[in-house]
């Protein structure tokens, strides 16, 4: 009798193993198998000041990962662009002294190289700098209202050349208390 129990329950065991070692046919598994986390963002370290002036710069501290952060990364550069805006909803762009809106401006480029690893979990991180006399001497005929909103924007290139930046990323990312990766940074910029 022993032994038709011990039969039995190894049965019952190679059967819920069969059962388990099968594929799932559920809608969420076939999403994580679909889903593509190829891409990469921009993690946010450590904020720009909120108010800066002509003897101040705007800091940014970041770090790229690429995909679960498990592969070695393959960006190529992260780009810095600002623009002036007299609002900080970012309708109204800072004008000349002609009355002609000033547009967006390339600042600088971040090579892959330029990135060392981050203390916190080896990610490439980097330092951005950029003195607020810098965006002011960019902008040459600019009538710089009080305040004045910069705003900074990132744009993030990939080894195969997809770029990441404020318009293609979902709230959660840009938002997230993880990911903080809005992209783009706004700064009050008082002319003085």
């Amino acid at each position: 009798m022993k032994n038709i129990y011990k039969i039995f329950l190894i049965g019952l065991v190679l059967i819920g193993t069969m059962v388990s070692c099968e594929e799932s046919d559920l809608e969420i598994d076939k999403l994580y198998e679909n889903a593509d986390t190829s891409g990469a963002f921009i993690r946010t370290l450590e904020f720009p000041q909120d108010v800066v002036n002509l003897a101040d710069s705007i800091d940014i501290l970041i770090e790229v990962q690429e995909g679960d952060g498990s592969q070695p990364p393959t960006f190529t550069e992260v780009r810095v662009y600002v623009a002036p805006y007299d609002d900080q909803d970012l309708l109204f762009p800072t004008v000349d002294d002609q009355g002609n809106p000033l547009g967006e401006t390339f600042m600088m480029s971040l090579q892959a190289s330029e990135f060392s690893p981050s203390e916190i979990n080896g990610l490439p991180s980097a330092q951005i700098n950029m003195p607020a006399q810098l965006i002011a001497d960019t902008y040459p005929t600019a009538v710089f209202t009080i305040p004045t909103f910069i705003a900074t924007r990132l744009e993030l290139e990939l080894a195969d050349g997809r770029i990441f930046t404020n318009t293609n990323v979902g709230a959660s990312v840009a938002t997230g208390d993880f990911f903080a990766t809005p992209f783009l940074y706004k700064t009050i910029f008082l002319n003085f």
